[in-house]
């Protein structure tokens, strides 16, 4: 699929996954609008796309609110003119078991993982009817399998892979691409971290089963080929194949780690 004269919009783009993908869209030709609430390095970003030549709007956006999303998508028709691809990546992660959950840290995850996909599509599904782009969702192999002291990131990543295939089937008389990605836990940058129950940032202590090119290759090819959806990861998929085979077996396998840890 040739990309050029292609507009996408990436969420999340200041850095991991999100930027991984921006800059593989770019260098296929397709003209980016990247946003993430972290303006300094938003425009590290950019300037990053922009030496590569690639064509390029950073807007700072928060995905929890609604406006903020919409003047995103304004913004992109005001310098574009159109909207072809919109990829919901923007999240955050909590690694906390659940009588450990303050409620503020609660709802911001929630609000970032699924109330930010929904405003962020809300904004730009109608441009997007009208050239019957791609719309993807960035989920994770917990939203196929819920995991032990990650119950409320699983909750999130598993709405996204249900709003994705409500939406498949009201935007398939439109033409409209939706697609649902399930990474494994990804590799970024040292100073990444995920929420404690409490909100307070706890450092990554796990090794990472994929990285952010290979997530972002990943979603390239789902655009160009319009599939619904992909799991990654050797441990991804046998996730998926046990999910659906012997739901029974994977809970005592997860079981068995927790009591290890």
């Amino acid at each position: 699929m040739d990309f050029h004269g292609k507009i996408a919009l990436v969420t999340g783009a200041a850095r991991g996954i999100g930027l991984a993908t921006a800059a593989a869209l770019g260098r296929r030709g397709a003209s980016l609008i990247i946003t993430d609430v972290d303006e300094t390095r938003l425009e590290q970003a950019a300037q990053l796309l922009s030496d590569q030549g690639v064509a390029v709007l950073a807007v700072k956006a928060d995905v929890r609110f609604f406006d903020d999303c919409r003047v995103a998508v304004e913004k992109t028709l005001k310098r574009f003119g159109r909207l072809d691809i919109l990829v919901n990546n923007a999240g955050i992660s909590m690694v906390s078991r659940f009588d450990q959950c303050a409620p503020g840290p609660c709802q911001r995850l929630i609000e970032v993982n699924l109330v930010g996909s929904v405003n962020m599509t809300l904004s730009a599904v109608a441009e997007i009817k009208k050239v019957s782009g791609s719309i993807v969702f960035v989920s994770s192999v917990s939203g196929i399998r819920a995991i032990p002291e990650g119950s409320l990131y699983s909750a999130s990543k598993a709405a996204l892979r249900s709003l994705a295939d409500a939406l498949r089937l009201e935007l398939a008389s439109a033409g409209v691409h939706v697609g649902c990605i399930c990474p494994g836990f990804t590799s970024s940058d040292p100073e990444k971290t995920v929420m404690r129950g409490d909100g307070s940032p706890r450092p990554i202590a796990r090794p990472p089963h994929d990285t952010p090119d290979r997530v972002a290759a990943a979603i390239v090819k789902m655009i160009e080929r319009r599939r619904r959806e992909m799991v990654l990861t050797p441990v991804g998929k046998l996730t998926a194949i046990l999910q659906r085979l012997s739901p029974a077996l994977l809970e005592r396998l997860l079981r068995g780690r927790t009591l290890q840890n």
